[in-house]
C-alpha cells in the first residue's frame, strides 16, 4: 500500500457520497484528496483507507495548510472535500465532529474577492488585449454581455449563430442558451445586458471565427486556448479585483439593479440572476453575498 493507493481509496469513497458530482468539482476534489494523502504520509501517518482517518490526521492537514499561508476559506473548502469522502463510507457524523470551529477556521467569509468592472474600466484593458490577441478581446466582450465564465465564452463558437438569430428575432425574448463549457454540463438560458449590443458582439465573433478556422482563441485544443487566454489577460494586468471574473460580477450587479427597479423582490431577483449565471435558483443567497454585495449595500445606504 502507498500514498497513491490511499488517494485512490479516498476518491472512491467520495464518489459514493450523495449529491451531484460536477466535472470541475470532481477534479478539484480529487486534487484536494491527493494533497491530504500526501500530507499525512509525509508526516509519517501511513494510513491506507478512508476508514482509518482520525482527528489527528485532519488537524495535521489543517495546520499544514495554515502554515503555507492558505486562507480560512481555502482550508474550509479543502476540508469539505475530505468530509465528502468520509460521508461516502458513512462516516459523516465523525466528519461533522471535526468541524471548522473545532479546527479554528470558522467564520471564513464567502464574499467574493472581485468587484464589478464597469464598461469604462474594461475599455483600456480590452484595447490592450486586442492589440495582443483580438480573439481574446472578443471573449471578454462575450463574458461581459452574457455573464459567461472564461471556458463558456471560449467554447461559445458553436452557439454564436443560434445566439445571433435569437437576439435579432423581433418576436423572441432575447435570451440565449449556454450549452458548452458550463459547470457540470448544465444548460441554461440567460439574457444579455443589451440586446442590440449583444447581437453586434455575436456578429463580430462569428466573422472572426469564419476567418480563423472556427476559433476565437487560435489554439489547437481547449487547454492551450485557456492557457493563452489567461496569459494575455494577466499580461495586461487583469488580475486580483480586476480579473476577468469581475465581468460576471458586473453582469450580475446590473441585472440585480434592473430587477429591483422593476419592483422584483430582493429574493426573487437574486434567484433569477443565480439561474442566469448557471448556479440554479437555490443559490440566490449565495449570489447576493458574492456577486451582489456592493449593489445591495448601496441600495441599503440609499434607503437608510
Amino acid at each position: 500500500m502507498s500514498e497513491q493507493s490511499f488517494t485512490a481509496d479516498l476518491c472512491r469513497a467520495a464518489r459514493k457520497a450523495r449529491g451531484k458530482q460536477g466535472n470541475l468539482t470532481y477534479k478539484g476534489r480529487e486534487q484536494a484528496l491527493a494533497r491530504f494523502a500526501h500530507t499525512v504520509w509525509r508526516d509519517g501517518y501511513q494510513i491506507h483507507t478512508t476508514g482509518q482517518v482520525k482527528e489527528k490526521h485532519i488537524e495535521a492537514w489543517a495546520r499544514d495548510m495554515a502554515a503555507r499561508g492558505c486562507s480560512k476559506r481555502t482550508i474550509a473548502n479543502n476540508l469539505a472535500h475530505l468530509r465528502t469522502a468520509l460521508e461516502g463510507i458513512k462516516r459523516r457524523p465523525f466528519a461533522d465532529k471535526v468541524s471548522n470551529a473545532a479546527l479554528g477556521i470558522a467564520g471564513a467569509s464567502r464574499a467574493g474577492t472581485k468587484r464589478p468592472m464597469t464598461r469604462d474600466e474594461l475599455e483600456p484593458y480590452r484595447a490592450a488585449v486586442a492589440a495582443i490577441d483580438p480573439g481574446v478581446a472578443l471573449v471578454l466582450d462575450l463574458q461581459l454581455e452574457f455573464g459567461l465564465r472564461a471556458e463558456e465564452a471560449i467554447r461559445a463558437v458553436d452557439s454564436l449563430a443560434d445566439w445571433y438569430r435569437a437576439l435579432v428575432n423581433p418576436v423572441g425574448d432575447g435570451f440565449v442558451t449556454v450549452i458548452h463549457g458550463t459547470k457540470g454540463g448544465k444548460t441554461r438560458r440567460c439574457p444579455p445586458l443589451d440586446r442590440v449590443r449583444a447581437a453586434e458582439t455575436a456578429k463580430r465573433a462569428i466573422a472572426f471565427c469564419d476567418q480563423h478556422r472556427g476559433k476565437l482563441v487560435r489554439k489547437p485544443d481547449l487547454k492551450k486556448a485557456m492557457d493563452r487566454y489567461h496569459y494575455v489577460v494577466r499580461k495586461v494586468g487583469m488580475t486580483g479585483e480586476q480579473a476577468p471574473h469581475s465581468l460576471r460580477y458586473a453582469y450580475a450587479t446590473e441585472h440585480l439593479r434592473r430587477m429591483k427597479a422593476a419592483g422584483v423582490s430582493r429574493r426573487e431577483a437574486a434567484a433569477g440572476v443565480s439561474t442566469w449565471l448557471g448556479h440554479g435558483d437555490g443559490r440566490g443567497t449565495w449570489v447576493e453575498m458574492v456577486y451582489g454585495r456592493e449593489e445591495l449595500a448601496a441600495a441599503e445606504v440609499q434607503h437608510a
